[in-house]
């Protein structure tokens, strides 16, 4: 089992955003809200395009664009359910083995994927204009009111009770620019799980794995 469900895409297709990039929109695992009726939620960083492309290397002209004036390839690139159910192969998408490995231990699931259990989307809403690097040197205004937008808007639709940033980056530049909600929804972060030894793993580093253990635990232990 290893698909986003749909049952949110009625509302999801109402953001202006996936309104123009539907490939963007969150993947939402078939058991979200499922175990222990707990549903956490995970934000990234951001998507990256070919190494050709330049369509993302202007902010103005990435937003004021749309899906159709993609390649194929290019929509590919940017495909977060089609991303979240591939093989996780190349050496980009190290965040997601990395994240299904520590919730399959720290959730104790015996799914394909441990992912399946939560949702999953970006916090940038423009693909880094550098294949491969981190959208943080090229991060404008516009990119943090969208970012955080989409964000909140997400938030409202599928209401997760966590939301954990994983990436430092979006934590600071976005989470703060959400709005305050009546939902009841509690907000942490972890350093992005791609930085190995030097902080993921790191034990003297307090925002690394070892705390994404512990919100794991902490959510889907709580009873409800």
């Amino acid at each position: 089992m290893n698909k986003s469900t749909e049952f949110f895409d009625t509302k999801l297709d109402k953001i202006e955003h996936y309104q123009k990039f539907p490939s963007m929109r969150p993947f939402i695992g078939e058991n979200y809200g499922k175990y222990n009726s707990r549903k956490i939620m995970l934000v990234a960083e951001s998507h990256y395009l070919p190494p050709k492309s330049t369509i993302s290397q202007n902010p103005e002209n990435w937003y004021n664009s749309k899906q159709t004036d993609l390649s194929k390839e290019e929509i590919a690139w940017i495909n977060t359910r089609g991303i979240l159910s591939g093989d996780w192969k190349p050496n980009g998408h190290m965040i997601f083995r990395e994240l299904n490995t520590r919730m399959s231990d720290f959730m104790d699931v015996k799914e394909f994927r441990a992912m399946t259990n939560v949702a999953f989307m970006n916090g940038f809403q423009r693909p880094a204009p550098e294949t491969g690097d981190s959208i943080k040197k090229f991060c404008k205004p516009i990119d943090y009111k969208i970012g955080a937008q989409t964000i909140n808007a997400v938030i409202n639709i599928i209401e997760p009770d966590l939301v954990i940033f994983v990436s430092k980056l979006s934590w600071d530049e976005l989470r703060w620019k959400i709005p305050k909600s009546e939902l009841r929804v509690k907000y942490d972060f972890v350093c992005h799980p791609g930085t190995g030894g030097r902080y993921w793993h790191n034990k003297n580093y307090e925002h690394g794995m070892k705390k994404f253990k512990s919100l794991i635990e902490s959510e889907v232990n709580t009873n409800v």
